[in-house]
């Protein structure tokens, strides 16, 4: 069963300093429903260098993990373990992973006890619910505080509602977070009346339901992300940025305001694995939050059906890659999307954009980053509409052209990581521009920077090339 605390049980476990010193490896590895082997095989591979890996072939990506594992005392921890195919666990990688030394240990985490005896574990812990007297104790400390409430009614009243919470943390913590601020007793007796009271989920479906309505589509949102992807913070409120989600609050900032609404998100317990890296916040969904958000689409398109989803807003490439797409079906497919608002290309090994790409007016964030492209094309400069380029680590990207300044909507340009020279004459006419990844200071007439047009300029990630001129 999901909700139970599995993947946090094993990660206090991986954590512990005990384990740390007495591994010369730790690997932590989200398998989720797709037991791929060589997707596997490179996950493991870059956990263990901690970076991302090109496009391996499987017979490199092996021999390589042996490579790495060879005479190592490894700790390794697959997570979310749903595929049953014997053969491809006792055949494939479990011979792979011998190559670590003695007292090489592997834990599994799965909600299927069939599993577990696949993969020959030589110890299983099966997790139980807790008891309701447990369960009250969570819900109470964390919705109330040490606060003791002196009302039997009201007090009856939540008891009931955790004991339809059946003993997982996970139902019991986000409705503590629906519930934290609620104080009359007709609301909690709505809750506890619910009838939509008959599992897990739909016991978790009462948080999304007493969501405000700008919140709500913020988080179906999560149903377009794939299931088990860490999602940057900072990316994501450029995402509900570009489609339109997020309402200007006075003086803030959209920006401002998408902290508010995932900040509120946090404190109804909808994300986990909290985690900070380098500045910037990354997070997770328990798979039955994320199967909350997906559930009111179960019946829509696949996105790996081109033609299911014409004329919906969002589009992910996947690792097929755009250019393979467009061979498949036509060059002029862009022209297709006109009502798109969200592209993502990355990772594509894409060499040209397709000049249709100005036909999509309303295009707000476009995603090219890691690409083989050389150039940008003209027509790009007609979308009027974009607040997000991200062209970073396309390592062929020498230049761009000086119709970039023509972008007058630009909020967030990244460029790091692309071997430019110099940046586009009059840049500083992005007047709306808050985000600039670097800048690479010019000399000449026109390539300089000026702080001061840009009215909502909060800086800079990186500065290559010179000092900047503030005035």
């Amino acid at each position: 069963m999901g909700g139970l605390g599995k993947t946090k049980l094993a990660q206090m476990v991986f954590n512990d300093q005990r384990v740390t010193e007495h591994f010369n490896l730790k690997i932590w590895v989200c398998v989720s429903d797709d037991f791929d082997e060589k997707r596997l095989i490179k996950a493991i591979v870059e956990s263990i260098e901690g970076r991302p890996l090109g496009d391996m072939d499987l017979a490199p990506l092996q021999k390589k993990l042996q490579e790495l594992l060879n005479a190592k005392r490894y700790f390794l921890v697959l997570d979310d373990v749903w595929n049953e195919y014997q053969e491809k666990w006792a055949n494939n990688l479990r011979a792979l992973l011998k190559a670590g030394a003695s007292g090489a240990t592997i834990l599994i985490i799965t909600r299927l006890e069939k599993i577990a005896s696949i993969m020959r574990t030589s110890q299983l812990y099966e997790l139980s619910n807790l008891s309701q007297e447990d369960c009250w104790l969570l819900f109470k400390q964390r919705a109330f505080g040490y606060q003791m409430e002196t009302n039997p009614s009201l007090v009856a009243i939540r008891k009931d509602i955790v004991k339809k919470c059946g003993g997982v943390p996970l139902a019991a913590k986000t409705l503590r977070g629906l519930l934290r601020f609620k104080r009359e007793e007709s609301e909690w007796e709505h809750v506890r009346d619910s009838e939509i009271w008959n599992s897990v989920l739909p016991a978790l479906r009462l948080s999304y339901h007493h969501l405000p309505l700008d919140l709500r589509q913020c988080f179906v949102y999560f149903a377009v992300i794939p299931k088990d992807n860490k999602i940057e913070k900072e990316n994501l409120i450029t995402l509900w940025m570009a489609h339109g989600f997020l309402l200007s609050k006075g003086n803030l900032e959209l920006k401002d305001v998408g902290n508010e609404v995932w900040n509120e998100l946090y404190l109804r317990s909808f994300f986990q694995e909290i985690e900070v890296k380098s500045g910037n916040t990354y997070f997770k969904m328990h798979d039955l939050i994320y199967d909350l958000a997906t559930s009111p689409f179960s019946a829509s398109a696949s996105s790996n059906n081109i033609r299911e989803i014409k004329g919906k807003y969002y589009i992910h490439m996947m690792p097929i890659g755009f250019a393979k797409v467009v061979s498949s079906y036509s060059p002029s497919l862009l022209k297709r999307f006109v009502s798109l608002r969200v592209l993502n290309l990355s990772y594509s090994k894409l060499e040209q954009l397709p000049s249709s790409i100005g036909d999509l007016v309303h295009l707000r964030y476009l995603d090219l980053s890691r690409n083989n492209i050389r150039s940008l094309p003209r027509s790009l400069w007609k979308l009027q509409n974009m607040q997000t380029l991200d062209v970073h680590n396309c390592y062929s990207l020498s230049c761009l052209q000086k119709q970039t300044s023509q972008l007058g909507s630009l909020r967030i340009l990244l460029l790091d990581g692309c071997p430019l020279t110099s940046m586009p004459p009059r840049i500083g006419l992005l007047t709306c521009l808050e985000t600039l990844s670097c800048f690479i200071v010019g000399t000449k007439k026109g390539y300089q920077l000026r702080i001061w047009f840009f009215r909502n300029f909060k800086g800079f990630v990186k500065e290559e090339g010179g000092e900047i001129p503030h005035a």
